[in-house]
């Protein structure tokens, strides 16, 4: 049988194999129906014939053909919105309308043997363009993160800034100052919430939120964001209080950033005056905080989602969170902590128990 039977094959039948695979794909991902039929079919003849080329061993040719898939085809289709699972299913089909196709032709062992090679060849074009498909959206991502993280940031920063002069300057009415007081502490929000769309683009693409362990006192860490939220919230009343040694090893400003983020929710979802205590665990190998409110009890089916992002709260309480306790989980798993919620007519209470040693240094500890 001559070695290059498949690749004739293949060749010539080139223009059936791109038919039966367009019309299937159309069939099947409604995502691609929008698409001009240049667009649609992109790089699938080149692909075919770098396909063939593998077969007889050209491999320089081939990979250029493979190369050409990935920064042709893969990108072309990230650009238009394509998600990678539909392209994933593109090549299924590819995959199953070249079998379809070659097993019409000739269904010999020696045949049959080049098939297997044709699908080592197509598996290679797969990971070429998967992986540069990945690389790039990771890259975009990449660049949208630093762009939210610095282009924002310091405009936001700036606008802050000036308003905390404006409000301590000579000459200006309290009614004034009142305003430019708004625009700090609506600064200071918005700050905040750029910090939960950093934070949540790190730990939900699975970056993970990174820590800095020091030795540091929980409770005037706790303290110092509970104090934040007074300046912001002067009309609600949170009460504080501490109990036992509360120093250990945490990263300081990521506990300020839970807290905050926890005293906040009960700002804006509770009623009534909220409680933050900081205690020791009575083993004393953790430390404990609980936040706690009145209001609306949160229906059960969102508590078993309530640290997921972007979790509605149903009917009974209001509205949507966003993305504050998706990053306090965050951060109490990069400390190996553990978050409880309970929620009643009485009160709603948020609870996390931070071990007071890095997780790495006690690898019994459950």
């Amino acid at each position: 049988m001559k070695q290059g039977l498949v690749a004739d094959a293949l060749r010539s039948q080139k223009a059936a194999i791109v038919h039966d695979w367009e019309q299937a794909v159309i069939k099947d991902l409604k995502e691609l129906t929008g698409l001009d039929r240049a667009t649609l079919i992109d790089h699938l003849p080149e692909l075919i014939e770098g396909l063939a080329a593998w077969l007889e061993e050209r491999w320089s040719d081939a990979d250029t053909a493979f190369v050409a898939l990935a920064d042709g085809h893969a990108l072309q289709r990230l650009g238009v919105g394509i998600e990678l699972p539909v392209l994933v299913v593109e090549y299924s089909w590819l995959r199953q309308v070249l079998m379809t196709r070659l097993l019409s032709v000739e269904r010999s062992p020696e045949f049959q043997a080049q098939l297997i090679r044709l699908n080592q060849g197509l598996d290679r074009a797969i990971q070429f363009s998967i992986r540069r498909y990945t690389q790039h959206r990771d890259y975009v991502r990449d660049r949208f993160i630093s762009i939210l993280g610095h282009d924002l940031r310091d405009p936001l920063a700036t606008v802050g800034a000036a308003a905390h002069l404006l409000s301590r300057s000579q000459g200006v009415g309290d009614r004034d100052k009142q305003r430019a007081m708004t625009i700090v502490n609506a600064s200071s929000r918005m700050a905040r919430l750029i910090g939960d769309v950093l934070d949540f683009a790190q730990g939900h693409l699975g970056g993970g939120i990174p820590i800095k362990l020091e030795r540091c006192d929980m409770g005037a860490t706790c303290q110092a964001a509970v104090e934040e939220v007074r300046n912001g919230h002067p009309d609600r009343l949170v009460e504080f209080s501490t109990k036992g040694d509360l120093v250990g090893l945490f990263d300081r400003d990521r506990v300020s950033q839970a807290i905050g983020n926890l005293i906040s929710n009960a700002v804006h979802h509770g009623q009534g005056p909220i409680g933050v205590l900081v205690c020791e665990a009575g083993d004393r190998n953790a430390i404990e905080t609980r936040v706690t409110n009145s209001g609306k009890p949160i229906p059960a089916a969102s508590i078993a989602r309530i640290f997921d992002p972007f979790v509605h709260l149903g009917d009974q309480a209001k509205g949507r969170l966003g993305l504050g306790l998706f990053v306090v989980a965050q951060i109490a798993r990069a400390h190996g902590a553990t978050c409880d919620v309970s929620s009643s007519e009485q009160e709603t209470a948020f609870s996390i128990r931070w071990p007071r040693t890095p997780l790495k240094d006690l690898p019994d500890r459950q």
